[in-house]
C-alpha cells in the first residue's frame, strides 16, 4: 500500500528537477518542438522515418547542442533562493565547495555505498581494484581490470531504487545513402545549392507569409494547446535548409539508383 505521505515526500524531492525541465522547455526545447511540428505539417517530415531523423541530425544537432550549452551556462549562473543557497548560483556553490577541504566521515554519508564515495571523493580517474595481496607490481596501467566493471555494476544495482522509470527508447537514425559516393554527392550538391541560393521547388508557395506561431500539445495527454513563437528571421532559414536538403536527398537517391 502506498501512503499519501510517501507520495508527498516523493513529490517534494522531485520539485527542483521538475522545475528545471519547465525551464528547459520554455527557454528552447519547445521552440524546436514547434519547429519540427511545422516541418511535419508543411515540409514532409516523418518522425518515424529513420532517414528523416538522420537528416534532422545532420542539419540541426549542432544548433540544438549549442542551445543546450547556452542554457547550461545561464542556469549555472542564476541565483538560487533559500536559507541554504543564500542566492548563490550553482557555479558559486561549486567554487566554494572546491575551495574547501572535504572531510569524509560516516555520518553525513550514511546509506551511500563506500565504493561510490571512493569513486567521487577519491583520486582522479577510474578506481583500480586489487585482490587481497595484490600490489599491482608487474601489471601495466592499461591492463584490463574486469573487477572495475563488476564494481560499477554493483554500484549501479545499489542505485536502482532511485530510478522510477524504464530507459527511454531513442529512435534509430539511418543514413539514406547506401554508399559513400551517394553521401559525397549529397554534400557537394547541398554546398552548391547553398552557395547559389537555390530555392526548393514550391518552398515559397508552401511558406507564403511565414506564420510567427505554431501550436503544440501540452500536458500529460496533450490536451492543452500552446502557441510557440517562431520568429521568421531565425526559423524560416532553418525551414529552407530542411526543404532544400530534403529535395536534394531524394534527387541523389534517385540518381544513385539509376547508376
Amino acid at each position: 500500500m502506498v501512503l499519501w505521505t510517501d507520495i508527498v515526500e516523493r513529490s517534494t524531492r522531485n520539485v527542483r528537477i521538475e522545475r528545471l525541465w519547465v525551464e528547459v522547455g520554455s527557454q528552447f526545447a519547445r521552440r524546436w518542438r514547434a519547429f519540427f511540428t511545422r516541418l511535419e505539417r508543411l515540409f514532409g517530415l516523418k518522425a518515424d522515418d529513420a532517414s528523416h531523423l538522420w537528416l534532422l541530425h545532420y542539419l540541426f544537432l549542432n544548433l540544438i547542442n549549442e542551445d543546450c550549452k547556452d542554457f547550461q551556462a545561464e542556469w549555472n549562473d542564476h541565483p538560487i533562493s533559500g536559507p541554504e543557497a543564500k542566492n548563490q548560483s550553482p557555479s558559486d556553490m561549486r567554487f566554494i565547495a572546491e575551495s574547501k577541504q572535504i572531510q569524509i566521515d560516516d555520518e553525513p554519508h550514511e546509506g551511500v555505498h563506500p565504493e561510490t564515495l571512493e569513486k567521487y571523493y577519491g583520486v582522479e580517474g577510474d578506481p583500480l581494484v586489487r585482490r587481497a595481496g595484490q600490489t599491482g607490481a608487474g601489471h601495466p596501467e592499461d591492463e584490463p581490470n574486469n573487477e572495475v566493471a563488476e564494481m560499477i555494476a554493483r554500484i549501479s544495482a545499489d542505485q536502482d531504487h532511485a530510478i522510477r522509470h524504464e530507459a527511454i527508447d531513442v529512435p534509430a537514425t539511418t543514413s539514406p545513402f547506401e554508399s559513400n559516393e551517394g553521401l559525397a554527392l549529397f554534400r557537394t550538391s547541398l554546398e552548391q545549392a547553398v552557395t547559389q541560393n537555390v530555392m526548393p521547388e514550391g518552398f515559397e508557395d508552401v511558406c507564403g507569409e511565414w506564420e510567427e506561431s505554431e501550436g503544440i500539445g501540452s500536458g500529460r495527454r496533450g490536451e492543452r494547446r500552446l502557441l510557440i513563437r517562431l520568429p521568421a528571421e531565425i526559423w524560416k532559414p532553418r525551414a529552407l535548409a530542411w526543404a532544400r536538403s530534403y529535395q536534394i536527398m531524394l534527387c541523389v537517391n534517385e540518381t544513385m539508383n539509376q547508376i
